[in-house]
Formats: structure tokens, sequence, C-alpha cells
């Protein structure tokens, strides 16, 4: 894709203009060179261009001034300055205003191509992402595994059959479920989403099928419950390996009969509800375990989805956090942009959490990030890559610094070897389940479920 690439050469000296166009197109890419700001601003706005490579002087004005031009563009290109001796402070104000990057002159050819080749092949992928943001609200991914996996979720969508979708923490469930909501025929319908794990199990099977006044303590008013709510649209259950078996009794009645009746009364209540259900777990071995009814295992189970962990969709990541760039951009009111060495970084980082933990990632970055474009040194010291071999990762700082990122990392490794399953992970740390939930939440690895 980046051998196509179009670059527009910005630059009034003739020697140095015959020397870039040259290099560029040797290089394999489309170039037009220019001399002067008006002949830019008329290119740009007449073209969409994939890199600028612009002199920071020019005879009618300067680079910042074409940096203004290209940032008002529905399609922006990345922009690259060509720094003298004496403008390399312009260069970094440039920067600071969302400038891709600047080389000194004179400058090494291989390094400038590279850094061409790079900030193209980010340009790409940043019209890649907004093309799969328009595709109907469609999951971000293009890795085999992730489309295999929506492949499959968009077939079952028009139908009614019952889906589970597996996989680790975070990896995007709920995400999936939607998208297969909105591809059915109950689009139109609600789309119901409730926490098996987050509800205490005394409150699971109210929660579930309602209840009426009085058929608990507490219980001051009659409640519909999510299935009634559900009732011809979809109602997905989110971590359905922590149910109870009475609960998951009662879950296999209504889903042979769709008929119900809420906790204190008798009275029988018709419900059309489609299921999509989730899991971190292995229900099979749960089933093995007894600890989950091997007919409604079936029962949901009718299309197993399994959705990949983020670090066997490597090339989703750059994708992902730009896409995640662009949305708290939007919320935060503010430029975000991630640069092509930040999504290097991104992409060899192991991500335990997965997506939801690339998610809080982005979100930290665009709430404490002071610069437009964000940079690998911009990172926190948990998420930085080590600078030479045999350094450990990330640690550096104060001592309880380190030792915080030291704890995180050991924490990562255990859920990761556990496969997201917590009550095995915080066994092998030799802590509560409890104590290592409060340390995920602290350290950014926990998702409230999927």
């Amino acid at each position: 894709m980046t051998n196509q690439a179009a670059v527009l050469v910005v630059e009034d000296e003739p020697s140095l203009q015959l020397a870039l166009a040259d290099l560029l197109a040797e290089g394999g890419f489309t170039v037009k060179v220019v001399g002067c700001l008006a002949e830019a601003q008329a290119e740009l706005s007449g073209k969409v261009w994939d890199v600028v490579l612009s002199d920071m002087r020019l005879p009618d004005g300067d680079g910042l001034s074409v940096l203004a031009h290209a940032n008002t563009l529905a399609d922006p290109p990345a922009v690259v300055f060509l720094t003298a001796y004496g403008t390399v402070e312009r260069a970094v104000e440039a920067m600071k205003k969302g400038a891709a990057d600047f080389l000194s002159k004179p400058f090494d050819d291989d390094h400038l191509l590279a850094v061409i080749r790079r900030n193209a092949e980010f340009t790409h992928l940043r019209r890649r992402v907004a093309e799969l943001e328009r595709a109907e609200e469609s999951p971000v991914g293009v890795s085999p595994a992730f489309r295999s996996a929506l492949e499959l979720a968009a077939t079952v969508a028009r139908t009614d059959v019952a889906v589970l979708l597996q996989g680790e923490t975070g990896t995007g469930k709920e995400v999936v479920a939607r998208f297969i909501h909105r591809r059915s025929l109950r689009a139109s319908g609600p789309f119901v989403a409730v926490n098996c794990a987050a509800i205490p199990e005394s409150l699971l099977e109210a929660e579930l099928f309602g209840h009426e006044r009085g058929a608990f303590t507490g219980a001051l008013r009659s409640r519909a419950g999510r299935f009634e709510e559900a009732s011809g649209g979809t109602l997905f259950l989110d971590e359905v390996g922590e149910m109870s078996l009475p609960v998951q009794a009662k879950l296999l009645r209504v889903l042979q009969d769709q008929k119900l009746e809420r906790l204190g009364s008798n009275r029988t209540i018709s419900v059309d509800v489609r299921i999509i259900a989730a899991t971190q777990k292995d229900l099979a071995q749960e089933v093995a375990n007894g600890t989950f009814r091997q007919d409604l295992y079936y029962r949901l189970k009718v299309v197993p989805i399994l959705l990949p962990p983020l670090r066997q969709r490597r090339e989703d990541i750059p994708l992902l956090a730009a896409h995640f760039a662009r949305s708290f951009a939007q919320k935060y009111q503010r430029t975000l942009e991630l640069s092509p060495e930040l999504l290097a970084c991104l992409a060899e980082l192991p991500w335990p959490g997965n997506v939801r933990e690339l998610l809080h990632l982005v979100e930290r970055l665009a709430v404490t990030c002071p610069a437009p474009v964000v940079r690998p040194e911009h990172l926190p010291p948990e998420y930085r890559l080590p600078t030479a071999p045999g350094t450990e990762p990330g640690l550096m700082g104060t001592l309880a610094d380190q030792v915080r990122q030291f704890e995180r990392r050991v924490i990562a490794q255990a859920l990761e070897a556990a496969g997201g399953n917590r009550t095995q992970a915080a066994q092998g740390l030799g802590i509560s389940r409890k104590t290592l939930w409060e340390k995920m939440r602290l350290y950014g690895l926990d998702d409230g479920g999927s």
C-alpha cells in the first residue's frame, strides 16, 4: 500500500527539489514538487495526499502555514518538516501543533525514506479506522482470527439461535453481542445486558425473572425482570458461568418454554427473548466438575464463537488504538493523534487485559498527555518497552514506582498463564480473589466483565 503513497514536497531550492523528487520516486512513492506556500495550499485543496514533506522556510510564508492548512482538511496528510540550522525550534513548535516529524538538513537518504514510509502507513491506518467506523459500527479488527469470529457472528445474527461467546476477559464479548443484535431481525427491539458475576447470588434470580412486592426482605414494590425488559429483543448474559445451580435450573426452564413466573407470584408471563451468553470459563470443564448443568450448556452453545485474545491479533492493535483515540478526542474535545512510534510500541506489549486494557490506556493518555501527538515517552512507566538489551522493561522512577511496575507485570503474567481465570491466577499468586480484583482495578487490568 505504501509503495503507492502520494507525497507532496514543498521546497523552493531547485537542487533539493530535484534530489527529493528522484529519491522518493526511486523509493516507490508518487511525488509532486511545489516551490511555495500558495502552490502547496492549492495542491492540498485539490487532491488527497498521504504525506507532505515541507521546508520550514518558504518564499511566501513558512511551514507552519502549510501545517495549518493541512489540519483544516477532512482527510489530512501527515506533515514532515525539513529543518536547517536555526529552524529547529520552529520545528519543535510545529510538532506541538500536530506535525508528524522533522528531519535536519543535510539528511540521510535511507532515514528520510523510512520516515516518509512510516508516516504514509500511519495515514493509511487512520483512513482504515475511519472506514471501519463507518461500516455499520462493526467491531474494529482485520486479523484473520477476529474476522473469522465476526463473520460467524454475522452469519448467525439473522437467526434466533442461542450464541455462546467465549474468550478471555476484555476480548470484546459484549461488543460482538451488540453487533449480532444490530444485525438481527430484533434490531428494533431492546438489547439488555446482565453481568451475572456482578450481582450477588441472592439477588440474581430476582434480577433476571422479576419479583412481586413482599417476595423477599426489601422488595417494597413489584419489579419486572431483565427477561421481561428484553422481550422482543436480545438478552446478553455475561459471565454466565458464575450462576448458581438453582438459578441455572430456572434459566433452563425459561429458555425451553419462553415463560416465567416472578418471585412471589404464580402468574405465568410469556416472553420472546433471544439469548446471547458469554463466559471466560471453560464451561465443558465446569460441567465435568458438576458446577454447570450439562443441559443448559448445550442449550446455550448452539453456536459457540471464540474471540481471540489481543496478543493473538497484534495487527489489530494499531487500528483499535487509533479508533479509541478518535473517540476520546471527541469526548474530551481535544486533538489526539497516536504517533507511528507509539503504535509500534503498543503492538509489542502483552495486553493481559486485552482490548479493555488498551481502551483504558488510550483514555488515560487522552486525559494526561499535554501534546496533541502522543509518543512513546508519554506512556506510563509500566507500559514502556526496554531501551537496551537486558533491561527489565518499564522499570524506572522511584523504588515505590518500580515495585508497582513489577507487581503489575507479575499479576499480568499470572492472568495470562491462567487464561484470564481470576480464581486460578489468585491461587497461583497466593492471594485472595478479592485482593487480586483490587490490584487489577489499581493497575487498570480489570474491565468489569467482557
